[in-house]
């Protein structure tokens, strides 16, 4: 009998065209227009799996998952996960919600049966992630449909600065937009007005209100004694170029560097990077995996943490002091960790914007105060990006690799692998993509391609084919 495959996407298009692709691999579609049609269409009838986009009107993905898991019966249905943030909703949403796998949008037809079979097999074989309890899926969707519906739709702008400025402001118009309705339309009374009110929020948005809100978000995010000093194109003043002008100046100030998906700012205290903060960057960035990699606490320990965790705004590392479970040196170690690892990415930037403002206040900066050298950091900045250029494109982050037991059991003790060398290695079971692995274990992407990339010469692990 052939699988039921429930798919739920706010787009008809989507909705018509995943279906079809479904239908003609001898699958059963059953198509709904969010989250909440989904819930009603499973009090009478039965699926294998739920194709579930994830930035959708009145129930968005994350919260039809909450409301998944908390019905007994239906609390271990296997859903995959559509976004067109794909590297976004691997990293945390998956292991959030329970999902086993997730999918990135546009898809090809092969691609999507693919996962779909594969998914089924998973479950059918009880290779699923674990089931999280609804209880400890907090109500805020921390950054999921809302903070996603925020980023830009535009593949490009203008090169006329004029109706550059005009685009910029129809599209913030449309984030902000997006970014109420859903509100409105949890509160019934407010629901008929929701989508005037949105138009309405597009219409005031102009190039002019923009600017001044622009200001306003710097005045509260650093301080009303801010002033920008300097920005520029990425792909024409690099990163490290601006860090070392800023280091030889002795500058004081944030510095910002953003693309359309992701944004990091080093905050500096006389040429020394005092602390980094991210918006939009892969999991692997986290504090918590810093923590787990130092070793003052458990993945098993930080992940229960993170469960419990609805309605604490403290920072992480301040929540784990005051639990007793770390101490203020171990948190000032991983922040080290972690802004080093930031910065190393941002040298990689090829394109982007970055601006620097001075006099810009941060309480998580003076507190950390980790003065960090700028000119090692960038050094070893650029070479990560050399060895980067040796390896990249040498693998896809979503290839399949198997061990060769020949060739292990040949080189025996001769292969002096490091510790964390062999945990790669015990990682690799021929199941799991290169970017799930990245997921589940505490390595950075760079640590972990530069080891793959040395099994692959070796020998020791190889690609396994398409199915």
């Amino acid at each position: 009998m052939s699988a039921r495959i429930l798919v739920v996407d706010d787009s008809p298009t989507i909705r018509k065209v995943v279906c079809s692709i479904l239908e003609a691999s001898a699958f059963f579609a059953v198509p709904a227009q969010d989250g909440q049609e989904a819930l009603e269409l499973l009090v009478h009838q039965k699926v294998d799996l739920v194709l579930l986009d994830f930035v959708m009107p009145r129930m968005n993905g994350y919260q039809f998952c909450r409301e998944l898991r908390a019905k007994e019966e239906l609390k271990n249905l296997p859903v995959v996960l559509m976004s067109a943030k794909g590297d976004k909703i691997r990293g945390q949403f998956v292991q959030q919600t329970g999902a086993i796998d997730a999918i990135t949008k546009p898809f090809d037809a092969r691609g999507l049966v693919a996962v779909v079979e594969g998914a089924l097999k998973k479950h059918g074989e009880g290779r699923g992630r674990p089931v999280p309890d609804a209880e400890s899926m907090p109500f805020e969707e921390n950054e999921s449909g809302s903070m996603e519906s925020l980023r830009p739709s535009r593949t490009s702008f203008s090169e006329d600065p004029g109706l550059r400025r005009a685009q910029a402001a129809d599209e913030f118009g449309s984030a902000l937009s997006r970014l109420i309705t859903p509100e409105l339309l949890k509160a019934p009374e407010l629901a008929d007005i929701a989508d005037a009110v949105g138009d309405a929020v597009k219409r005031a948005i102009t190039p002019e209100s923009m600017g001044a809100m622009g200001t306003l978000l710097r005045a509260l995010s650093f301080g009303d004694k801010t002033r920008e000093v300097l920005a520029g194109d990425i792909s024409v003043v690099s990163i490290a170029e601006v860090l070392q002008l800023l280091d030889l100046q002795r500058q004081s100030g944030a510095l910002s560097m953003f693309t359309k998906h992701s944004e990091v700012t080093l905050h500096i205290q006389k040429g020394r990077v005092d602390f980094a903060s991210s918006r939009g960057m892969r999991g692997e960035f986290l504090l918590g995996r810093y923590l787990v990699e130092i070793g003052a606490v458990t993945r098993e320990e930080l992940t229960n943490v993170l469960d419990h965790r609805s309605g604490n705004k403290r920072l992480l590392g301040e929540l784990l002091v005051q639990l007793g479970m770390v101490t203020e040196d171990q948190v000032k170690r991983a922040l080290s960790r972690q802004t080093s690892e930031l910065l190393y990415e941002v040298v990689r930037w090829s394109a982007g914007r970055f601006a620097f403002t001075v006099h810009a206040e941060n309480p998580a900066a003076t507190k950390a105060a980790l003065g960090m050298e700028t000119g090692a950091l960038v050094m070893e900045g650029f070479r990560r990006v050399d060895e980067w250029r040796l390896i990249e494109g040498s693998f896809d982050f979503d290839e399949v690799l198997y061990q060769d037991t020949v060739a292990i059991e040949r080189l025996g003790e001769e292969a002096n692998l490091t510790r964390q060398e062999r945990h790669v290695l015990e990682a690799i079971d021929g199941e799991r993509t290169i970017r799930e692995i990245v997921d589940a274990m505490n390595i950075s992407s760079f640590e972990l391609c530069k080891i793959l990339y040395q099994f692959l010469n070796s020998r020791l692990v190889r690609r396994k084919a398409a199915a």
